[in-house]
């Protein structure tokens, strides 16, 4: 049994009854009602879905024409049947013109197929209905979304013309709305704002390949800015796979090219700043295995860093690894906080201070990305100006300690060579007396001239400088050598006669020749060999960066030469490989503090096997020497009273007896205030004053002013082993027409005095 809805509309329950007979006898089983009213026809409908609409084709007041207007009003689809007690063709031809979908007569054998066939059309209409709205729907949803859509939907033929496009696709192109840019567009305008040439790739491409995705390239908005787009599209083929359109999506990506190309400049930026630090910078895994270092890194291993990449730290830096300490070193510093160690790398060629920092990255970006950064400062050139500092410490030091004692052992010296001096005088010639008093004073001399070295060294003695050639000094020294040298040493000297002339002192210049060559021929005592002596003109370049000339000296040996342990300290003070009574370790410290106080520099080269080589390059003098020889010493011409202090009484003896016998009358005090005192009484009376510089309360200096404000025509000299506060210079500008360094000879006493008395007449 087919069951289904039926809506009768007649004013006769009997019609109903019969329709539903009928169609009951051929398997149709109707739930029907029954209406005879417009309204009540009309409330029908609007309360519940009919199946089909039968209306009695004659209904006293309400036409069936009325019935089939209100049903179509409510069902557009329902089927509707009129239904007459007699057939009748005509009737039924303008019944169907009029809208009725049938017309049935209830006698009628097909009555019952009618009303199946309308059910079955009825069933078909409504489903296509329902098909219709939800397509209608479903329209209207993606039309909102595309719509809607920030990203340019378009679809265009083969050769580009558009035939439809989403609102956002008109934004782009910088329009207000699509009527903007359908007022702005003329026919023969093409995919707009994109160049002749890009079109043409585009549509090739997609004709060829079928689709393109992510195709950037730039267009030009109307307000005429250009922009980056991206542009993905698929060709539309006919049934016959023919090219028949394009459809497509175009996306603004202005902001994220801009976003690209900052972090591009950001990151060429970063690896400039990275490759122009001046500090070693290595980028490790976990494992220490290198991912990324600097070129100040590349440069000392001498790699491209794309060849050190994936290197293991140890590969790179194999001295560091004996026995595992250093890289040891730098895993315990990998798990320390900033901890920096200072380590020397030889494979980076220096004096590092390091710090390994362990550095961290989101587990979600890179689980493998965690590592260190290895950071090395080169402080090989701190630790040079540490070490120079360090020995320049010992030179204060040393000049510290000179200071000290010179003036307490050159007191001692005074007294032993003055007396000697004296008593050689009275000795008789050619006996033991004269000889041990010659022995004496000469043994004086060397205690005096180790005080003076030592002075020299911390450069606090005063130098007289002259011209000096140095061929005359080295033919001396070498003439001295040959005698004490051992028959298996020989020397040979390269002397060009035309070499220039130095600004030196003579003595000095004799210490430095004679250590050089002592030093080289002690070095070939035991295998011999030859001790090779040479000067030459050359360049020194001076601290202003100027050039200047200047005379290279050159002592070689062929000795054992000078371990490279021990090769940057032969010029420290006191540093020595000789046994205990073969030396001071004053030698090359004397050597190196000479050369510098005369403003030239001293160096060595020891290939290992090969002996010494020092090569001392002093400035040229700027006026010819005028010779070696000093002149005779003068014996003062005029006699008269002197006055001589000096707070160490042997010392006033000494002087005092010196000056005695060079004809004066000589009052001698060990106090400079007894002395003033002295003076003051009877000023005109003296004709000379000698004192001493150190003494308690009144210095040498003070006096000598309080002195002279007296009588500044009186000749005075003062004397010093050691002092900051006086030189010859400060002491003539004071008025002090004599400066003597102690332990004084008689012989330089004279011609002090012979020189002041002089100035005095004049």
């Amino acid at each position: 049994m087919t069951r289904f809805s039926l809506l009768v509309i007649s004013d006769s329950e009997e019609l109903a009854s019969a329709i539903v007979t009928r169609l009951s006898a051929h398997g149709l089983e109707p739930a029907y009602n029954v209406v005879s009213s417009p309204l009540r026809l009309a409330q029908t409908l609007a309360d519940e879905p009919w199946d089909i609409v039968m209306a009695a084709s004659e209904l006293p007041g309400m036409p069936w024409e009325e019935s089939l207007a209100i049903t179509r009003a409510a069902r557009e689809h329902l089927p509707f049947l009129l239904v007459a007690e007699q057939p009748s063709a005509q009737a039924a031809i303008a019944a169907m013109h009029d809208g009725a979908d049938d017309y049935l007569c209830l006698t009628d054998w097909s009555f019952a197929p009618a009303v199946q066939r309308a059910l079955i059309h009825g069933n078909a209409y409504r489903q296509l209905n329902i098909s219709l709205e939800t397509h209608r729907m479903n329209e209207g949803k993606y039309r909102r979304v595309i719509d809607d859509s920030m990203v340019g939907i378009f679809r265009c033929t083969p050769w580009g013309r558009l035939t439809s496009y989403n609102p956002a696709f008109t934004r782009i192109l910088g329009y207000e709305s699509p009527e903007a840019f359908e007022t702005a567009r003329k026919a023969a305008l093409d995919l707009p704002h994109l160049d002749a040439e890009t079109q043409e790739s585009i549509l090739t491409l997609v004709e060829e390949h079928g689709r393109i995705r992510d195709f950037k390239t730039r267009i030009h908005r109307v307000d005429g800015s250009s922009i980056w787009v991206s542009l993905s599209a698929r060709a539309i083929r006919g049934e016959s796979g023919e090219f028949s359109a394009v459809e497509g999506s175009i996306e603004d990506i202005d902001r994220r090219k801009r976003v690209e190309a900052m972090i591009i400049r950001a990151k060429q930026e970063w690896e400039r700043t990275f490759d122009s630090v001046p500090d070693v910078i290595a980028i490790l895994d976990r494992n220490f295995t290198l991912r990324r270092m600097n070129m100040a890194l590349a440069t000392r291993l001498g790699l491209h860093p794309k060849q050190a990449v994936g290197l293991h730290w140890s590969k790179l830096l194999p001295p560091m690894d004996d026995h595992g300490s250093a890289l040891h070193q730098l895993r315990a510093m990998s798990q320390s906080d900033g901890e920096v160690v200072e380590m020397d790398l030889p494979g980076l060629g220096g004096v590092f201070l390091v710090s390994v920092s362990p550095f961290h990255v989101d587990r979600a970006v890179d689980e493998d990305a965690d590592g260190f950064v290895l950071v090395a400062h080169d402080i090989s050139s701190r630790k040079q100006l540490e070490a120079k500092l360090r020995q320049s410490q010992k030179l204060e030091a040393i000049g510290t300690l000179a200071g000290g004692i010179a003036h307490d052992f050159n007191n001692i010296l005074g007294v032993i060579m003055g007396y000697a001096e004296m008593t050689l005088e009275d000795a008789t010639p050619e006996t033991v007396t004269e000889r041990r008093l010659t022995e004496i004073i000469n043994a004086g001399r060397r205690a005096r001239d180790l005080i003076h070295q030592i002075l020299t060294f911390s450069r606090q003695e005063e130098l007289a400088l002259r011209p000096l050639q140095l061929d005359s000094v080295v033919k001396e020294v070498t003439k001295m050598l040959r005698a004490s040298l051992p028959a298996n040493v020989n020397i040979i000297t390269d002397l060009p006669p035309a070499s220039a002339a130095v600004m030196a002192n003579l003595s000095q210049i004799h210490q430095v020749i004679m250590n050089l060559c002592t030093n080289a021929a002690h070095a070939m005592r035991a295998t011999g060999g030859t001790l090779r002596v040479s000067l030459a003109d050359t360049t020194l370049v001076t601290e202003d960066g100027t050039a200047r000339a200047a005379v290279l000296l050159t002592v070689a040996d062929t000795g054992t030469g000078i371990p490279d342990d021990i090769l940057d300290n032969v010029f420290d003070p006191f540093f020595t490989t000789k046994k205990p009574d073969e030396g001071t370790g004053m030698g090359l410290a004397m050597v190196h503090g000479i050369v510098s106080s005369h403003g030239g520099t001293v160096s060595v080269d020891s290939p290992p096997g090969e002996g010494a080589t020092f090569r001392v390059v002093l400035p040229a003098a700027d006026i010819v020497p005028t010779g070696t020889e000093e002149p005779a010493t003068p014996r003062p011409s005029a006699k008269g009273r002197a006055l001589f202090i000096d707070d160490e009484k042997a010392l006033a003896t000494i002087g005092g007896e010196m000056l005695d016998s060079l004809g004066f009358t000589t009052s001698v005090t060990t106090s400079s205030l007894d002395a003033l005192e002295v003076f003051k009484s009877a000023p005109d009376e003296f004709d000379l004053v000698v004192t001493d510089q150190s003494m308690p309360g009144l210095t040498g200096e003070a006096l000598a002013k309080e002195i002279l404000a007296l009588r500044p025509d009186v000749p005075i000299i003062i004397c010093t082993g050691y002092s900051e506060d006086i030189s010859a210079e400060r002491a003539r500008s004071i008025g002090i027409r004599g400066f003597l360094l102690k332990p004084m000879l008689k012989k330089d006493l004279a011609a002090s005095i012979d020189a002041a008395l002089r100035e005095a007449a004049e």
